[in-house]
Protein backbone atom coordinates (compact mmCIF):
# COMPACT_ATOMS: atom_id res chain seq x y z
CA UNK A 1 0.00 0.00 0.00
CA UNK A 2 1.38 3.39 -0.99
CA UNK A 3 0.83 6.05 1.69
CA UNK A 4 0.02 9.37 0.01
CA UNK A 5 1.07 11.62 2.92
CA UNK A 6 1.99 11.76 6.58
CA UNK A 7 0.68 14.55 8.80
CA UNK A 8 1.75 15.73 12.25
CA UNK A 9 -0.55 17.18 14.93
CA UNK A 10 0.25 18.79 18.30
CA UNK A 11 -1.96 20.59 20.79
CA UNK A 12 -0.35 24.00 20.14
CA UNK A 13 0.59 23.53 16.47
CA UNK A 14 3.76 25.03 14.99
CA UNK A 15 5.11 26.94 11.99
CA UNK A 16 2.72 27.20 9.06
CA UNK A 17 0.47 24.43 10.49
CA UNK A 18 0.56 22.48 7.24
CA UNK A 19 1.29 19.29 9.15
CA UNK A 20 4.20 18.25 6.92
CA UNK A 21 6.59 18.03 9.93
CA UNK A 22 6.63 18.56 13.68
CA UNK A 23 8.03 22.01 12.95
CA UNK A 24 4.87 22.76 10.97
CA UNK A 25 2.42 20.70 13.05
CA UNK A 26 -1.30 21.23 12.75
CA UNK A 27 -3.21 22.33 15.84
CA UNK A 28 -6.73 21.03 16.54
CA UNK A 29 -8.60 23.54 14.32
CA UNK A 30 -6.22 22.92 11.38
CA UNK A 31 -6.51 19.15 11.93
CA UNK A 32 -10.32 19.38 11.92
CA UNK A 33 -10.33 21.43 8.72
CA UNK A 34 -8.04 18.92 7.05
CA UNK A 35 -10.06 15.87 8.12
CA UNK A 36 -13.34 17.35 6.98
CA UNK A 37 -12.24 18.80 3.65
CA UNK A 38 -8.93 17.49 2.37
CA UNK A 39 -8.03 14.07 3.77
CA UNK A 40 -7.65 11.28 1.21
CA UNK A 41 -7.60 7.50 1.62
CA UNK A 42 -4.38 6.08 3.01
CA UNK A 43 -3.11 9.16 4.82
CA UNK A 44 -1.47 8.66 8.23
CA UNK A 45 -1.88 11.29 10.96
CA UNK A 46 0.43 11.25 13.97
CA UNK A 47 -1.10 13.02 17.00
CA UNK A 48 1.23 13.95 19.84
CA UNK A 49 0.39 13.52 23.49
CA UNK A 50 -1.29 16.67 24.83
CA UNK A 51 -4.70 18.18 25.48
CA UNK A 52 -7.04 19.01 22.60
CA UNK A 53 -10.39 20.79 22.96
CA UNK A 54 -13.14 20.59 20.36
CA UNK A 55 -15.23 23.72 19.79
CA UNK A 56 -17.39 22.06 17.12
CA UNK A 57 -18.06 18.59 15.72
CA UNK A 58 -15.26 16.84 13.88
CA UNK A 59 -17.17 15.07 11.12
CA UNK A 60 -15.15 13.59 8.30
CA UNK A 61 -17.74 10.94 7.46
CA UNK A 62 -17.81 12.13 3.84
CA UNK A 63 -14.05 11.46 3.48
CA UNK A 64 -13.68 7.68 3.41
CA UNK A 65 -10.62 5.50 3.39
CA UNK A 66 -10.72 2.19 1.56
CA UNK A 67 -10.19 -1.43 2.57
CA UNK A 68 -6.84 -1.39 0.75
CA UNK A 69 -5.86 2.12 1.88
CA UNK A 70 -7.41 2.89 5.28
CA UNK A 71 -6.91 6.33 6.76
CA UNK A 72 -5.03 6.24 10.08
CA UNK A 73 -5.08 8.42 13.19
CA UNK A 74 -2.27 7.25 15.48
CA UNK A 75 -1.31 8.89 18.76
CA UNK A 76 2.38 9.17 19.60
CA UNK A 77 4.34 10.14 22.71
CA UNK A 78 5.06 13.77 23.46
CA UNK A 79 8.81 13.20 23.20
CA UNK A 80 8.64 11.73 19.70
CA UNK A 81 11.10 13.32 17.27
CA UNK A 82 10.75 10.86 14.40
CA UNK A 83 8.61 12.12 11.54
CA UNK A 84 6.59 10.64 8.70
CA UNK A 85 7.71 7.20 7.58
CA UNK A 86 10.36 7.18 10.33
CA UNK A 87 7.80 7.05 13.16
CA UNK A 88 8.19 3.61 14.71
CA UNK A 89 5.94 1.51 16.92
CA UNK A 90 7.94 2.40 20.03
CA UNK A 91 6.95 6.05 19.45
CA UNK A 92 3.26 5.24 19.85
CA UNK A 93 1.45 6.43 22.99
CA UNK A 94 0.31 2.97 23.98
CA UNK A 95 0.19 3.60 27.74
CA UNK A 96 -2.81 5.31 29.29
CA UNK A 97 -0.54 7.94 30.85
CA UNK A 98 0.67 9.31 27.51
CA UNK A 99 -2.38 9.12 25.28
CA UNK A 100 -3.46 12.51 23.90
CA UNK A 101 -6.68 13.71 25.53
CA UNK A 102 -9.56 15.06 23.44
CA UNK A 103 -12.05 17.09 25.45
CA UNK A 104 -14.99 16.76 23.12
CA UNK A 105 -17.34 18.84 25.31
CA UNK A 106 -20.78 18.50 23.69
CA UNK A 107 -19.35 17.61 20.28
CA UNK A 108 -18.89 14.49 18.21
CA UNK A 109 -15.64 13.04 16.88
CA UNK A 110 -16.74 11.15 13.75
CA UNK A 111 -14.64 9.67 10.96
CA UNK A 112 -15.59 7.96 7.71
CA UNK A 113 -15.42 4.39 6.47
CA UNK A 114 -12.17 2.41 6.72
CA UNK A 115 -10.46 4.52 9.34
CA UNK A 116 -7.99 3.26 11.95
CA UNK A 117 -8.01 5.13 15.27
CA UNK A 118 -5.34 4.21 17.83
CA UNK A 119 -4.34 5.35 21.32
CA UNK A 120 -6.70 8.30 21.88
CA UNK A 121 -8.40 9.32 25.14
CA UNK A 122 -11.75 11.02 24.52
CA UNK A 123 -14.43 12.38 26.81
CA UNK A 124 -17.61 14.21 25.89
CA UNK A 125 -21.36 14.58 26.22
CA UNK A 126 -22.68 14.30 22.69
CA UNK A 127 -25.01 11.55 21.47
CA UNK A 128 -21.79 9.76 20.51
CA UNK A 129 -18.27 10.61 21.60
CA UNK A 130 -16.35 8.61 18.98
CA UNK A 131 -17.88 7.12 15.84
CA UNK A 132 -16.21 5.21 13.02
CA UNK A 133 -17.79 4.09 9.76
CA UNK A 134 -17.91 0.80 7.89
CA UNK A 135 -14.76 -1.31 8.20
CA UNK A 136 -13.30 0.86 10.94
CA UNK A 137 -10.83 -0.17 13.64
CA UNK A 138 -10.59 1.46 17.08
CA UNK A 139 -7.72 0.13 19.16
CA UNK A 140 -6.25 0.98 22.56
CA UNK A 141 -8.50 4.01 23.05
CA UNK A 142 -10.50 5.28 26.00
CA UNK A 143 -13.93 6.75 25.31
CA UNK A 144 -16.09 8.20 28.08
CA UNK A 145 -19.55 9.66 27.57
CA UNK A 146 -20.10 11.85 30.62
CA UNK A 147 -23.47 13.32 29.63
CA UNK A 148 -25.46 14.17 32.74
CA UNK A 149 -28.80 13.84 30.92
CA UNK A 150 -30.10 10.34 30.20
CA UNK A 151 -30.67 9.59 26.53
CA UNK A 152 -29.50 7.67 23.49
CA UNK A 153 -25.80 8.29 24.11
CA UNK A 154 -22.91 6.03 23.17
CA UNK A 155 -19.30 6.31 24.18
CA UNK A 156 -18.13 4.47 21.06
CA UNK A 157 -20.05 3.54 17.92
CA UNK A 158 -18.96 1.55 14.86
CA UNK A 159 -20.41 0.70 11.45
CA UNK A 160 -20.75 -2.71 9.82
CA UNK A 161 -17.62 -4.88 9.71
CA UNK A 162 -15.83 -2.64 12.19
CA UNK A 163 -13.79 -3.72 15.21
CA UNK A 164 -13.17 -2.35 18.69
CA UNK A 165 -10.13 -3.86 20.35
CA UNK A 166 -8.44 -3.30 23.72
CA UNK A 167 -10.41 -0.16 24.61
CA UNK A 168 -11.78 1.25 27.86
CA UNK A 169 -15.41 2.32 27.52
CA UNK A 170 -17.56 4.24 30.02
CA UNK A 171 -20.98 5.84 29.64
CA UNK A 172 -22.54 7.62 32.60
CA UNK A 173 -26.12 7.77 31.33
CA UNK A 174 -26.27 5.81 28.09
CA UNK A 175 -24.87 2.81 26.25
CA UNK A 176 -21.20 1.93 26.28
CA UNK A 177 -20.64 0.74 22.73
CA UNK A 178 -22.55 -0.44 19.70
CA UNK A 179 -21.49 -2.04 16.44
CA UNK A 180 -23.50 -2.88 13.34
CA UNK A 181 -23.56 -6.31 11.67
CA UNK A 182 -20.39 -8.41 11.66
CA UNK A 183 -18.82 -6.36 14.41
CA UNK A 184 -15.84 -7.61 16.40
CA UNK A 185 -15.56 -6.56 20.05
CA UNK A 186 -12.39 -7.96 21.62
CA UNK A 187 -10.30 -7.48 24.79
CA UNK A 188 -12.23 -4.39 25.98
CA UNK A 189 -12.92 -3.16 29.50
CA UNK A 190 -16.47 -1.78 29.71
CA UNK A 191 -17.51 -0.37 33.06
CA UNK A 192 -19.86 1.94 34.93
CA UNK A 193 -22.63 2.03 32.33
CA UNK A 194 -25.44 2.08 34.86
CA UNK A 195 -28.38 4.01 33.42
CA UNK A 196 -31.54 2.15 34.48
CA UNK A 197 -32.86 1.64 30.92
CA UNK A 198 -29.83 2.21 28.66
CA UNK A 199 -26.83 1.08 30.66
CA UNK A 200 -25.72 -1.69 28.33
CA UNK A 201 -22.02 -2.28 28.02
CA UNK A 202 -22.45 -3.52 24.45
CA UNK A 203 -25.61 -3.00 22.41
CA UNK A 204 -25.56 -4.79 19.11
CA UNK A 205 -27.24 -3.95 15.84
CA UNK A 206 -27.72 -6.56 13.13
CA UNK A 207 -26.20 -10.04 13.18
CA UNK A 208 -22.95 -12.00 13.18
CA UNK A 209 -21.06 -10.42 16.07
CA UNK A 210 -17.90 -11.74 17.68
CA UNK A 211 -17.70 -10.70 21.36
CA UNK A 212 -14.67 -12.23 23.04
CA UNK A 213 -12.23 -11.70 25.93
CA UNK A 214 -13.99 -8.61 27.32
CA UNK A 215 -14.71 -7.54 30.89
CA UNK A 216 -18.12 -6.01 31.66
CA UNK A 217 -18.05 -4.45 35.12
CA UNK A 218 -20.89 -2.55 36.86
CA UNK A 219 -23.20 -2.30 33.85
CA UNK A 220 -27.00 -2.49 33.84
CA UNK A 221 -26.58 -5.23 31.25
CA UNK A 222 -23.29 -6.50 29.94
CA UNK A 223 -24.52 -7.38 26.43
CA UNK A 224 -27.94 -6.67 24.97
CA UNK A 225 -29.23 -7.43 21.50
CA UNK A 226 -32.14 -8.49 19.35
CA UNK A 227 -30.26 -10.44 16.70
CA UNK A 228 -30.73 -14.17 16.30
CA UNK A 229 -27.97 -15.16 13.89
CA UNK A 230 -24.41 -16.39 14.40
CA UNK A 231 -23.25 -14.34 17.36
CA UNK A 232 -20.37 -15.73 19.43
CA UNK A 233 -19.96 -14.72 23.09
CA UNK A 234 -16.72 -16.34 24.25
CA UNK A 235 -14.35 -15.98 27.22
CA UNK A 236 -15.92 -12.81 28.66
CA UNK A 237 -16.21 -11.78 32.31
CA UNK A 238 -19.47 -10.29 33.62
CA UNK A 239 -19.01 -8.81 37.07
CA UNK A 240 -21.69 -7.07 39.15
CA UNK A 241 -23.96 -6.25 36.23
CA UNK A 242 -27.73 -6.64 36.55
CA UNK A 243 -27.87 -9.28 33.81
CA UNK A 244 -24.76 -10.48 32.03
CA UNK A 245 -26.29 -11.31 28.62
CA UNK A 246 -29.84 -10.35 27.68
CA UNK A 247 -32.05 -9.68 24.69
CA UNK A 248 -35.24 -10.64 22.92
CA UNK A 249 -34.09 -13.42 20.57
CA UNK A 250 -30.68 -15.01 20.85
CA UNK A 251 -31.61 -18.26 19.15
CA UNK A 252 -28.42 -18.28 17.08
CA UNK A 253 -26.09 -17.20 19.87
CA UNK A 254 -23.31 -19.40 21.18
CA UNK A 255 -22.11 -18.50 24.69
CA UNK A 256 -19.07 -20.45 25.88
CA UNK A 257 -16.39 -20.13 28.59
CA UNK A 258 -17.83 -16.97 30.18
CA UNK A 259 -17.48 -16.08 33.86
CA UNK A 260 -20.57 -14.69 35.60
CA UNK A 261 -19.98 -13.31 39.11
CA UNK A 262 -22.17 -11.15 41.33
CA UNK A 263 -24.78 -10.27 38.70
CA UNK A 264 -27.93 -9.11 40.47
CA UNK A 265 -30.60 -10.90 38.43
CA UNK A 266 -28.86 -13.63 36.45
CA UNK A 267 -26.07 -14.55 34.11
CA UNK A 268 -28.31 -15.08 31.05
CA UNK A 269 -31.82 -13.84 30.40
CA UNK A 270 -32.81 -16.20 27.60
CA UNK A 271 -32.51 -19.78 26.48
CA UNK A 272 -29.66 -20.09 24.04
CA UNK A 273 -26.73 -22.41 23.44
CA UNK A 274 -24.58 -22.02 26.51
CA UNK A 275 -21.75 -24.42 27.23
CA UNK A 276 -19.10 -24.63 29.94
CA UNK A 277 -19.79 -21.27 31.59
CA UNK A 278 -18.84 -20.46 35.17
CA UNK A 279 -21.28 -18.96 37.69
CA UNK A 280 -20.76 -17.54 41.19
CA UNK A 281 -22.93 -15.50 43.55
CA UNK A 282 -25.43 -14.31 40.96
CA UNK A 283 -28.95 -13.39 42.10
CA UNK A 284 -27.60 -13.15 45.61
CA UNK A 285 -26.36 -16.72 45.84
CA UNK A 286 -24.79 -19.52 43.84
CA UNK A 287 -27.82 -21.79 43.52
CA UNK A 288 -27.96 -23.11 39.98
CA UNK A 289 -31.64 -22.45 39.38
CA UNK A 290 -31.27 -18.70 39.92
CA UNK A 291 -27.57 -18.41 39.19
CA UNK A 292 -27.65 -18.87 35.45
CA UNK A 293 -30.89 -17.91 33.73
CA UNK A 294 -33.69 -15.47 34.34
CA UNK A 295 -37.25 -16.55 33.41
CA UNK A 296 -36.19 -20.14 32.63
CA UNK A 297 -37.16 -23.18 34.71
CA UNK A 298 -33.75 -24.78 35.06
CA UNK A 299 -35.09 -27.41 37.45
CA UNK A 300 -36.49 -29.29 34.45
CA UNK A 301 -34.47 -27.93 31.53
CA UNK A 302 -30.77 -27.77 32.34
CA UNK A 303 -29.34 -25.61 29.57
CA UNK A 304 -25.64 -25.39 30.35
CA UNK A 305 -23.36 -28.40 29.84
CA UNK A 306 -20.54 -28.99 32.33
CA UNK A 307 -21.46 -25.83 34.18
CA UNK A 308 -19.24 -24.86 37.10
CA UNK A 309 -19.88 -22.78 40.20
CA UNK A 310 -17.55 -21.43 42.83
CA UNK A 311 -15.31 -18.45 43.45
CA UNK A 312 -13.33 -17.73 40.25
CA UNK A 313 -10.60 -16.08 42.37
CA UNK A 314 -9.92 -12.88 40.45
CA UNK A 315 -6.62 -11.29 41.43
CA UNK A 316 -8.41 -8.17 42.69
CA UNK A 317 -12.19 -8.33 42.09
CA UNK A 318 -13.44 -5.06 40.67
CA UNK A 319 -10.12 -3.93 39.22
CA UNK A 320 -7.87 -6.80 38.16
CA UNK A 321 -9.85 -9.63 36.60
CA UNK A 322 -6.89 -11.89 35.90
CA UNK A 323 -7.16 -15.28 37.59
CA UNK A 324 -5.06 -16.46 40.49
CA UNK A 325 -3.06 -19.61 39.88
CA UNK A 326 -5.43 -21.71 42.00
CA UNK A 327 -8.59 -20.45 40.28
CA UNK A 328 -10.94 -23.28 39.30
CA UNK A 329 -11.31 -21.58 35.92
CA UNK A 330 -7.71 -22.18 34.91
CA UNK A 331 -7.66 -24.92 32.29
CA UNK A 332 -11.33 -25.79 32.80
CA UNK A 333 -12.98 -24.28 29.73
CA UNK A 334 -13.63 -25.60 26.27
CA UNK A 335 -10.63 -25.47 23.93
CA UNK A 336 -11.60 -23.45 20.86
CA UNK A 337 -9.65 -22.22 17.86
CA UNK A 338 -10.92 -18.73 17.04
CA UNK A 339 -10.36 -17.25 13.61
CA UNK A 340 -11.11 -13.53 13.73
Amino acid sequence: MAIPDYYHITDAGAGDKSGDSWGNAMDEPAFETHLEGAVVAGEVHFIKDGSYTLDSDIDSSARDGTAVSPTALIAVKAGTTNEGANVVYSDWSRDASDRPFFDCNAYLFKVGDFHIVRNLDLEGADVRVLEVGVGGLVENCKSHNDDAVAGAQYALNGGANSAIINCEIISDTGWGSTLSSSGKFLFNYVHDTTDATRGYGYLMSGNSHTICFNVFDNCTNGINGTSDETTLVLNNTFYETDIGVSGTNGAGWVCINNIMEGNDTAGFKWTTQTDINFFWKNHGDDTRCTDMWDTVDTTTVFQDYLVSTGDPKFTTPGSDFSLQSDSPNVGSGMSIELGV
